[in-house]
């Protein structure tokens, strides 16, 4: 399964911070107990003119897990942040969201769920 959630108004210090966005990885591998393989590979976004005019400056990040990964961006030039967390594993949708919620506090969340499955229709 995989869930996509895209967050507005976040909290800006939130996703300013490699360090917050590191103990949320980690704090969500936990509560869905997820095994990570590796360190979380992150990679901040440049502040030039490209970056500027195309809202991607931030954070992107990237934790492999034993089942999959778990991938974010975090704009702060929109102050948003888009997480894709996909799993062979069953995990709870809620427990994401409110971890979501909780470490980065936007005023608006969508989120959707696609059942993953290549070999039966």
């Amino acid at each position: 399964m995989e869930i996509l959630i895209d967050c507005a108004e976040c909290d800006p210090e939130s996703i300013r911070r490699i360090e917050h966005i590191e103990a949320f990885i980690t704090e969500l591998c936990e509560k869905t107990e997820m095994k990570k393989w590796g360190k979380i590979h992150a990679l901040c976004l440049e502040d030039d003119e490209y970056n500027r005019e195309h809202d991607i400056v931030g954070y992107s990040v990237c934790q492999f897990i034993q089942t999959s990964s778990i991938v974010g961006h975090f704009c702060e030039t929109t102050n948003t942040m888009y997480l894709d967390f996909f799993s062979c594993k069953h995990f709870k949708e809620d427990d994401v969201v409110e971890l979501v919620c909780k470490y980065f506090k936007p005023k608006t969340v969508k989120h959707q769920t696609v059942m993953r499955d290549a070999i039966h229709n």
